[in-house]
């Protein structure tokens, strides 16, 4: 008995019974898949994700309250709440004075519901993220105003004038509340729903509207097309902070060359107006991306471990096919023993029938994963499937076909030559 038999031996085997094998193979097939799938959307997310950031400007300075004690505080994206903010307005214009900075902007985000009238009078509601922040912020991060304008210094303060305060919508926010995010929009009322640390309830604050930005593209950290503007003032007086505390702030280098020498000014700065203590953190943009590139590996790993479960969910399958394969060809076994093939040559029989089982599976599920990669890329999320999954698949499968057919093929060399050959399979 030879490498050539054995092969040929295998492929009959396999003949005989198709549909037993394609059965046997589905787990298999359908890890495989997974594992493609979930690393091409991984990977395509990643991308999207690191071209945004890269699209903010590589000169970005971003000032966080709290120094980071942990890794696990490190790779937190969340702002912190605004009562419990370091930073002030004090340390905004620290910033602003430091040498080698071209500007910045103070930045407090949260998730209200806003609310308008729409078709006579018909109350509507969406879900929006509102930004509190100044007229510097259009111009650092490069936005345009398609109807009306952006906020300005004069629009601070005006609730305390018995003004009516102002905002500046995102176009999904002016399309779902007015149906159109055209210049109809502009002087309309909406309504921030907000919770009231004063009154421990949620209360309502009306705003004009005097701007509706450029509609941007949509990406996977967000919709920009869902934000609503308001100045920094009144985002401080909803969330019930001091008028002088800011979640963040956002800071442009005048060049990038000078980066590292720009972010320890600043933290120099800002120090000098913390007494020395080290409650924020300064980071670049390449942080910010490190950030992102440890979150998304730790997913990634997380979910290949998961996937991998199933795959050994499929060589269990694989295994017992085998089980049954030895048990049916009892004969068979005892009879090549007869004719002198050594046991070495039974035991790598069914591992190469068990192996080429899996590779089956992986030849399968590999195409139905860039499959099902293509239609998740043209529908929901971005994916882009790569070389390495694919052959982390194949070594996978092969790992997975040894070990499902070592303890089958062991079992085939047990089998006494006078009791096989009297067996009646």
């Amino acid at each position: 008995m030879n490498t050539k038999e054995i092969v040929r031996t295998a492929f009959r085997s396999l003949r005989i019974n198709p549909l037993r094998a394609f059965l046997s193979v589905l787990g298999i097939t359908f890890g495989i898949a997974c594992v493609i799938a979930l690393t091409a959307v991984g990977e395509g997310v990643k991308r999207e994700v690191v071209t945004k950031v890269q699209g903010l400007g590589s000169h970005l300075l971003i000032v966080r309250s709290g120094e980071p004690e942990s890794e696990a505080q490190e790779v937190s994206l969340s702002q912190r709440p605004l009562a419990s903010s370091t930073l002030t307005k004090s340390d905004l214009e620290a910033v602003k004075d430091t040498e080698g900075v071209e500007g910045a902007y103070p930045l407090i985000q949260t998730a209200n519901k806003i609310k308008a009238g729409k078709n006579g009078g018909e109350s509507v509601s969406i879900n929006a993220y509102v930004k509190g922040t100044n007229e510097d912020y259009l111009e650092l991060n490069g936005l345009k105003v398609a109807h009306g304008r952006f906020l300005s210094d004069k629009d601070e303060g005006r609730k305390g004038e018995g003004k009516a305060c102002v905002c500046v919508l995102g176009t999904m926010v002016a399309e779902k509340l007015f149906g159109t995010a055209g210049e109809d929009v502009l002087k309309k009322s909406v309504s921030i729903v907000y919770f009231s640390e004063t009154t421990k309830s949620e209360e309502e604050e009306a705003f004009t509207v005097v701007g509706v930005m450029e509609e941007r593209k949509r990406t996977v950290v967000g919709d920009p097309n869902l934000e609503v503007y308001i100045t920094i003032g009144d985002a401080q007086r909803m969330a019930g902070a001091s008028e002088d505390k800011i979640s963040e702030i956002h800071a442009k280098a005048a060049s990038e060359g000078g980066l590292e020498g720009v972010k320890a000014r600043v933290e120099e700065a800002i120090l000098e107006n913390h007494d020395g203590k080290r409650d924020f953190n300064v980071r670049t943009l390449e942080d910010v991306l490190d950030t992102y590139s440890y979150i998304f590996n730790v997913l990634t790993a997380l979910v290949v471990g998961v996937v991998l479960i199933s795959l050994v969910q499929g060589g269990v399958g694989v295994a017992n096919i085998m089980y049954v394969s030895v048990k049916e060809r009892t004969k068979e076994i005892g009879v090549r023993l007869a004719q002198g093939a050594s046991k070495k040559m039974i035991i790598l029989q069914f591992l190469f029938e068990s192996v080429l089982l899996s590779l089956l599976g992986a030849l399968l599920g590999i195409p139905l994963g860039l499959i099902i990669s293509v239609l998740v890329n043209l529908s929901i999320l971005p994916a882009k499937p790569t070389l390495w999954a694919v052959a982390v698949a194949f070594l996978a499968s092969f790992v997975v076909g040894v070990v499902a057919g070592v303890f089958p093929a062991r079992q085939a060399t047990r089998v006494e030559i006078t009791e096989a050959l009297r067996a009646e399979f």
